[in-house]
């Protein structure tokens, strides 16, 4: 008996499970098997992608991809002196259209050190980052962010700006933060975003509202500080963008009743960037302005401390500035186009 059903069981192992649906040719499965030249050619495929994995982490190895310019844009800002480590993990960033080179190292993670070609992806929408071209067409397939996350609380023609709460949105403003320490040096928020928020300068199109800018806030600063950090893309730079985020953070300043100033000290950029809105900001207020006016009269109608102003943000010695009648300083934050109330 035990024979019997030992010779049953061997013959139920033997019998083909789909013999009632396929022939036995369709269930023939001795053309997939591995064979002897598919293991030499996987070899041969190993040692080729271990031979590229090594000469992008070699120092003094570079892979360089020009940025990509779209019809009738302005120069980007030239990247800041270096530093002297050229060996980045990251050193493209693939975003939207453009591929644009990095400056600083972010803490991406560990799976992100040996990256091919030193390129990311990273959706323009949602700001999700990949790390394979691949990865990336299947995600813009799928991804149906066309704006950011939060509140869109400021809308003037194209230009929209929306409040993201780092408690509510937390990937996204982290993934926002990440972005940023690849152009700023300074940087040090990554991942505790909760007691911020982050406002977010968008330019609209057909297709979604694409990102420029953006600048963060503590949501209780004691010392009325109304930013934390500031980033523009470096292929959003030179077109006066940087000035419209500042004049922004002083226009909520202006609808909470306060008095702002950013953090200090400021980077090197940051002091320039600053430096530049308020020598604009004076320089028209004077010419538009009242025929008398005192120091304490200015500062008070443009609500900013005066001891950041003179020293050590502006200095007029030995300086002249032109302010044309119409252009001036580029696009302000209209307050009417605000649709935000202090709560």
């Amino acid at each position: 008996m035990v024979e019997e059903e030992e010779e049953e069981e061997e013959e139920e192992e033997a019998k083909n499970p789909f013999e009632e649906l396929l022939t036995p040719e369709q269930a023939d499965t001795a053309r997939t098997e591995i064979t002897v030249d598919d293991k030499k050619r996987f070899e041969r495929s190993r040692m080729t992608a271990e031979v590229s994995l090594a000469l992008i982490n070699t120092p003094g190895s570079s892979f360089i991809y020009p940025t990509i310019s779209t019809p009738g844009a302005g120069p980007s800002t030239p990247a800041p002196v270096p530093t002297g480590d050229s060996n980045l993990r990251i050193r493209t960033l693939r975003f939207g259209q453009y591929d644009i080179d990095t400056w600083y190292d972010a803490p991406f993670p560990e799976e992100y050190a040996n990256i091919p070609e030193g390129r990311i992806w990273m959706c323009e929408f949602c700001l999700k980052y990949m790390k394979s071209k691949f990865g990336a067409g299947r995600h813009r397939m799928k991804c149906k962010a066309r704006h950011p996350p939060g509140d869109e609380i400021y809308r003037d023609d194209k230009i929209s700006v929306f409040e993201v709460d780092g408690r509510k949105n937390k990937i996204y403003c982290q993934n926002l933060c990440l972005l940023s320490k690849m152009f700023l040096d300074h940087k040090s928020l990554f991942y505790d975003v909760e007691p911020f928020l982050f406002y977010v300068m968008t330019e609209v199109d057909d297709v979604g509202a694409r990102f420029v800018g953006y600048f963060s806030k503590e949501k209780r600063s004691p010392k009325d500080f109304n930013v934390s950090c500031i980033m523009t893309l470096p292929v959003r730079q030179r077109r006066g963008w940087g000035n419209l985020l500042i004049d922004f953070s002083f226009l909520l300043s202006k609808k909470e009743g306060r008095i702002g100033t950013p953090e200090r000290p400021l980077s090197a950029l940051g002091a320039l960037s600053y430096r530049n809105y308020w020598t604009l900001a004076l320089m028209q207020y004077l010419r538009t302005g009242p025929e008398r006016v005192t120091v304490q009269s200015t500062f008070r109608s443009l609500r900013y401390p005066s001891t950041f102003i003179v020293n050590p943000c502006v200095t007029f010695r030995y300086q002249c500035v032109y302010v044309h009648g119409t252009r001036g300083r580029g696009r302000d934050a209209a307050g009417a186009r605000h649709d935000w109330l202090p709560g």
